[in-house]
């Protein structure tokens, strides 16, 4: 199962480019000692430290580019899926367990966590597998277990700050674990580590919200929110995923409400459904409750923590209404179906990440440029996250042989993710230098997506920028332009 989720989710890893939040991932741990990236969290992105530490060693042994860089999220799924598999056996069949194993697999939230190189499959990854220890140390009640559950909830919560989110889910799920699991006994081991580990974490989590300035850029409740947490959180954009799923969810019901009049259902199926949408509804509620009230946090995708508990609530669905294993099989596939439009032509297109081309641009630069070409980024643009200097960072070893002439302070040097931007009429005495000048600069969708000739106009948008004007000024000619989604390139001479 591991090996089936991590292999759907990493083909065609290489294909989408790289985009900004990506490249904070390759900026942090790909270009820095220990020591600029412990000075880094201690200015942002102190919630993404642990993360930040593995692709550190990660990026030791493997180069930052677009397959490399994702694949330890395609491992890590892998590894949730495995555990999917293992929480559910806890209380079902080996063949509900292994359905809830391959719809977790291919779950569109989780194909897109897969080919994400930021912390997304591995937050899932903690979470069922400290649920799946939480269930152990609650069923065997030894101390030592207890023990190594309050380390496991300290350290998920240094993989991310929202897996706290779990320890009312496991006050809710105390109840279902079995006759005799919810003694005196369990309760106070429980409340006791659970409340250590809570109270070890505490001044880290006052340290990260102190940095909670990086997500101001999340709006508040909105008319688009039902959509949000029915649709967007676990299945993308795949809109024939989602309509099978609750086409899947309302048979379920039915067919569990006929049952029931012949007979009680199953107990450990409820107990494993009431468990799961547990999972699912209480850190959603405690997230939208808390943007409602103090500051908006909720996000779609910052909530992958459930989903596990939505693969096993979808799996024990189609269980309930196939029962047969061939017809499972046949449902899982349909649902596979479902969503391959998504996964193929929006998860992996080479414009998947929200649009971005960082890569395309730095393929450009390393095909065309040769060492000792200038480079000039126009900081005017509107990008949005920005800004432009992301870009390379996300692939340095594209920009490496170049002279960047804008370039300010290292963002190793001075804790921060980007490096800083000399505006370019402070830098003509370096600019003057260059004999060819790399500009990138917005796209500019008046002009087509390549051009070349011995001078060509600039177009309204580059035309207007300091780069291009002051380049101008001293004698450079655009010779030619390349354009992609959001970015274009031009190579000047003079």
């Amino acid at each position: 199962m591991a090996v089936l989720a991590a292999v759907v989710s990493g083909a065609c890893a290489g294909r989408p480019s790289l985009w900004f939040d990506e490249g904070a991932t390759i900026s942090a741990s790909a270009g820095r000692s220990l020591p600029q990236l412990w000075r880094l969290l201690g200015h942002i992105d102190a919630v993404h430290g642990v993360y930040y530490l593995l692709m550190h060693g990660w990026f030791m042994l493997f180069p930052p580019t677009e397959f490399w860089s994702r694949v330890p999220s395609c491992v890590a799924v892998g590894a949730a899926a495995a555990g999917v598999v293992v929480f559910t056996k806890q209380f079902s069949s080996r063949t509900t367990a292994l359905c809830a194993g391959v719809v977790f697999a291919i779950l569109p939230r989780t194909t897109w966590a897969g080919i994400e190189a930021r912390p997304y499959a591995v937050e899932a990854t903690a979470a069922v597998w400290l649920t799946v220890l939480f269930i152990t140390s609650v069923r065997r009640n030894r101390p030592w277990l207890w023990l190594l559950y309050a380390l496991a909830l300290m350290l998920s919560i240094l993989v991310s700050i929202n897996l706290a989110l779990l320890v009312p889910v496991y006050a809710a799920m105390l109840p279902l674990l079995g006759p005799g699991t919810s003694t005196k006994s369990t309760v106070s081991w429980w409340t006791v580590t659970s409340a250590v580990g809570l109270g070890l974490m505490t001044p880290f989590a006052v340290f990260a919200h102190g940095q909670v300035w990086q997500v101001r850029w999340i709006s508040g409740l909105h008319r688009n929110l039902l959509l949000d947490v029915v649709h967007r959180q676990y299945f993308d954009h795949s809109v024939p995923f989602s309509v099978l799923t609750g086409l899947t969810m309302v048979a379920a019901l039915v067919v569990a409400i006929t049952r029931r009049r012949s007979g009680p259902p199953n107990p450990a199926t409820r107990r494993l459904m009431l468990a799961g949408v547990a999972w699912v509804l209480i850190p959603t509620a405690i997230v939208l409750l808390y943007s409602a009230l103090a500051e908006p946090i909720y996000y779609p995708r910052y909530l992958i923590l459930t989903a596990p508990a939505a693969a096993v609530v979808l799996a024990v669905c189609i269980v309930t209404i196939a029962r047969t294993r061939w017809r499972i099989a046949a449902v899982v596939m349909l649902f596979a179906v479902a969503a391959f439009p998504n996964y193929l032509f929006t998860q992996r297109g080479p414009y998947a990440k929200e649009g971005w081309d960082y890569s395309q641009v730095a393929d450009v630069i390393s095909a065309h440029a040769k060492p000792g070409d200038c480079l000039l980024v126009d900081n005017t643009v509107a990008w949005k996250p920005g800004p432009i200097r992301a870009l390379l960072a996300t692939r340095p070893a594209a920009f490496r042989a170049l002279v960047d002439v804008g370039r300010g302070a290292r963002g190793p040097e001075h804790g921060t993710l980007w490096d800083g931007h000399v505006a370019v009429w402070l830098v003509l005495n370096r600019l003057n230098k260059c004999s060819t000048v790399w500009t990138i600069s917005s796209r500019d969708k008046t002009l087509p997506d390549h051009q070349s000739g011995p001078s060509l106009a600039p177009g309204p948008l580059l035309g207007h920028a300091p780069a291009y004007q002051f380049a101008g000024e001293i004698g450079f000619h655009i010779v030619e332009r390349w354009q992609f989604h959001f970015a274009q390139v031009v190579k000047s001479t003079r």
